[in-house]
């Protein structure tokens, strides 16, 4: 699924971060083992029941029919047996696991509820059967990075590792093309620059609110490109431990915010714009700088198009802030996998299930759907048929993409459902992508020491940035901001991740 950060959990820990959504790449070559074909032991004797339970997203509800599971089913020699979490499936993972009756196999995203339960003896330790797993082995030696992101703090391995679902990104600036060549406007290459286009766009259209900044969350792209971090991050610099919302160059960014809001370049609902609102706002020549996602560019031009023939939305190298480098944001490590029950009976059939998705057939498989009904290859080149005819449609219908039902997922099968417009800003946003930020998995007594307090910081920063820009605080009071973070115990959350991070190198 993909999963937007939200600023909470990025203001706790960027290691619980989710998102929705992975990194990785291209070709099947690159992600799949070299083993092409899953192990003999899913061709022999009868087929086994397996339980699931996964995720059921709003936007593409589970079916227990779809192609997927029936293609996974024949694969691996089991019957899926899927089900879904109902309501809140933060909520509803510990009251599936304090029930008892656990299916064989459970999808998990992020390792907050993975390490709890999985430390508490829900969840078995995948690395104490790798003989049986083959072909992840193999994967998680050539893919260490992805692989160490999982490890509890004692070393065990509790879900498999995904990669591809989502690229190496999903979020990017966009700036309406049409509009900056209308009016000659260059791109701006810094934050200077993109202040005074701004300027600038409000001269031309007085009503426009030229950057879509609905909150103080767009930090955390803002802040990136300042050199800083929107959360808890290994500052590459003094390769220490940091708290972004602490260092200088975050307050420039905040700076920047406080004074577009000030001369109304931002929307002054300010924290409480809702979508509706943000589309009226793009598709109406009312902003012309956004940060989205990628499908969103096909989607606003086909939504603006109708009334107005000249309307492109496009990517735009992001412009740098005191002297930083401009990114999009961090490359995106998707942090989400299924986990073998202890209760389950059937744990032979669930490494199998796990094993077989490391193959280059489940990859295929998981990634295109079924040969002749969603996909066909003429030359060799695998292709959509009409029947998928985009991302939406894909899970929907036939599950593609659902959780649970991959681990490595062809991410040319989503570029193949761009079109020429989004493939070309795809390509050249991936070129402004920061590296993964580094992770630590802290002990539960480590947790349970700073949860009160990370707590009360990210209640603190967020009331306190938000402050700031919109004036109702004013930046001198920054230090007094800082003496306040500090009072909250900050230097003592610090610590215990410099302590986490030395263990885990």
């Amino acid at each position: 699924m993909r999963h937007k950060v939200k600023m909470a959990a990025a203001l706790v820990l960027m290691t619980s971060m989710i998102a929705a959504c992975s990194s990785g790449s291209g070709s099947t070559k690159e992600n799949a083992s070299a083993n092409p074909s899953p192990s003999a032991a899913a061709t022999q004797g009868p087929p086994t029941d397996l339980s699931m339970i996964v995720q059921s997203h709003t936007a593409f509800p589970q079916k227990t029919d779809w192609i997927i599971y029936q293609e996974l089913g024949k694969l691996t020699n089991t019957n899926l047996k899927p089900s879904a979490y109902q309501g809140n499936w933060w909520e509803a993972i510990p009251l599936v696991i304090a029930s008892g009756n656990m299916p064989d196999l459970m999808w998990i995203s992020g390792t907050d509820n993975l390490h709890k339960y999985g430390g508490e003896g829900a969840f078995v330790n995948l690395l104490d059967h790798m003989d049986k797993m083959p072909n992840m082995k193999a994967w998680i030696a050539k893919n260490q990075f992805e692989y160490k992101n999982l490890l509890s703090a004692d070393g065990k391995l509790f879900m498999n590792p995904t990669k591809g679902g989502y690229g190496n990104y999903d979020g990017l600036w966009l700036h309406r093309e049409d509009i900056f060549k209308k009016h000659n406007l260059a791109v701006p290459t810094t934050y200077d620059e993109l202040y005074t286009t701004m300027v600038k766009l409000k001269e031309l259209y007085p009503d426009s609110y030229p950057l879509y900044a609905p909150s103080w969350g767009i930090m955390n792209q803002i802040a990136l490109s300042f050199g800083s971090a929107n959360a808890f991050y290994i500052n590459s610099k003094t390769n220490k431990w940091t708290y972004g919302p602490s260092e200088d160059s975050y307050r420039k960014g905040v700076e920047f915010l406080a004074k577009a809001y000030k001369e109304k370049l931002i929307p002054q609902e300010f924290g409480n714009v809702t979508n509706a609102k943000r589309d009226e706002l793009i598709t109406g020549d009312k902003t012309f700088i956004y940060f989205g996602y990628i499908n969103q560019i096909d989607s606003f031009n086909n939504l603006a198009r109708p009334k107005n023939a000249n309307f492109k939305l496009s990517h735009f190298t992001p412009p740098g802030g005191a002297g930083a480098k401009g990114y999009h944001g961090f490359e995106f490590i998707q942090m989400e996998g299924l986990a073998v029950t202890t209760t389950s009976k059937n744990k032979d059939a669930a490494f199998r299930y796990l094993d077989t998705l490391f193959t280059d057939k489940a990859q295929e498989i998981v990634s295109w759907g079924k040969e002749g009904v969603t996909y066909e290859k003429p030359g060799g080149v695998k292709k959509y048929l009409p029947a998928v005819k985009d991302t939406n449609t894909r899970s929907i219908e036939f599950g593609l993409r659902t959780a649970g039902t991959y681990a490595l997922f062809d991410n040319t099968a989503n570029i193949s459902l761009f079109n020429e417009e989004t493939k070309a800003s795809y390509e050249a946003a991936a070129k402004h992508i920061a590296p993964a930020i580094a992770t630590v998995v802290l002990k539960k007594e480590e947790r349970d020491s700073i949860q009160l307090k990370q707590d009360a910081i990210g209640k603190y920063v967020s009331e306190q940035i938000s402050k700031f820009i919109l004036g109702t605080q004013p930046m001198s009071d920054w230090d007094k901001y800082i003496t306040g973070l500090n009072q909250l115990g900050l230097s003592d959350v610090l610590k215990v991740f410099e302590t986490a991070y030395a263990r885990s190198k």
